[in-house]
């Protein structure tokens, strides 16, 4: 069934007029748009658990040397650049204003990160801004899609991976603002699965041919191509759980957001996570020193060479919070966003 120019399909419409579908602005629930989201996360999580299982084996296995982890960490830096400076900081917050090549490059590279399509991912995380860690967050691992309150195993469940699942999903007609309809948006959209065999398969079998031979391209596609892919996953995926309950927290009045340093670690610089929710346009989430942000500095060397520009900065007068999070009973709240907080959450 085609989808309307909204990103949702015709018979979602018809959901929600009958009253099944929107206990809370932004958020729909059930219809053919969830389904179609347990499907497509589905067969992304099957295929990279699947093959990080299998790579592992491998490398117990098999000797593996420059060629498969050459592989590995060269494609990790590509797709932690386009998930991070462009799926995250130009796509969701835009951080910064670039050219149309370039827009395209750091779609395809965020595509390449087997993390699903750009225009669901931005609006996705538009909306966790909204409603960080309250009702209507998508995936907050103290409050789940329905806005019910969970422990601390359960949450961080459902925050890694389990909202992956529910049947609660995001309704692009609020949060698809500058996604829906933009021909680089709707280009990285229509060719997602291009990009995923390309990643996991034809580029590292490339690599392995053109810098060892064909008795490394299993190897190589094994590692540098699935668990590759695994692996960062994991990294996105724990700022979502892990740097919302683990580290340390500067700002008191962003929900529960902290900065957690094996986080950012693994995503290079997002784990930062309470200085991103504090001031979310910001092209860098570094403040103290030793906060190292490599997506923060690429975007400013980018913007020295001149390939990006309007690079959006901290305000270093944006004084620390003292406010207490929302305190939740565990029951549905169904407190409904003010549109200031939508505006603020996408730019």
């Amino acid at each position: 069934m085609p989808r309307t120019t909204t990103g949702l399909y015709p018979s979602d419409r018809k959901w929600e007029l009958e009253g099944k579908g929107q206990p809370h602005p932004g958020v729909l629930i059930g219809g053919p748009s969830a389904r179609a989201k347990q499907i497509e996360y589905s067969i992304l999580a099957v295929l990279q658990v699947g093959g990080a299982m299998a790579a592992i084996w491998w490398m117990f296995t098999h000797p593996t040397g420059w060629v498969e982890w050459s592989a590995f960490i060269s494609g990790y830096l590509i797709i932690n650049y386009g998930l991070s400076c462009g799926f995250h900081r130009y796509f969701t917050h835009r951080s910064f204003e670039t050219s149309t090549w370039m827009r395209y490059l750091i779609g395809i590279c965020g595509q390449m990160s087997c993390q699903g399509s750009v225009k669901k991912w931005a609006a996705d995380h538009r909306r966790h801004h909204a409603f960080a860690d309250e009702v209507g967050d998508i995936h907050s691992p103290h409050i789940d899609g329905h806005g019910r309150k969970m422990g601390p195993v359960k949450g961080l469940l459902i925050g890694h991976l389990g909202w992956l699942w529910d049947n609660a999903h995001t309704d692009m007609r609020l949060y698809g603002k500058g996604l829906v309809g933009d021909p680089v948006v709707e280009f990285c959209h229509k060719t997602r699965w291009f990009w995923v065999a390309f990643s996991l398969v034809v580029l590292p079998a490339g690599w392995a041919l053109a810098f060892g031979g064909p008795e490394h391209v299993v190897g190589t596609v094994l590692i540098g191509g699935f668990l590759r892919t695994f692996i960062f996953l994991n990294g996105v995926m724990g700022t979502n759980s892990l740097a919302h309950y683990f580290g340390y927290r500067r700002y008191h009045d962003v929900g529960k957001a902290t900065n957690n340093w094996f986080i950012s670690i693994l995503t290079l610089g997002d784990g930062w996570h309470n200085n991103h929710h504090a001031q979310p346009r910001a092209a860098s989430n570094k403040i103290a020193w030793w906060e190292m942000d490599f997506n923060g500095w690429t975007i400013e060397t980018l913007g020295k060479l001149g390939l990006v520009w309007n690079v959006q900065k901290r305000d270093r007068n944006r004084a620390f919070g003292h406010l207490e999070p929302h305190q939740l009973d565990g029951k549905p709240v169904m407190n409904f966003a003010e549109p200031t907080k939508v505006d603020e959450a996408i730019f």
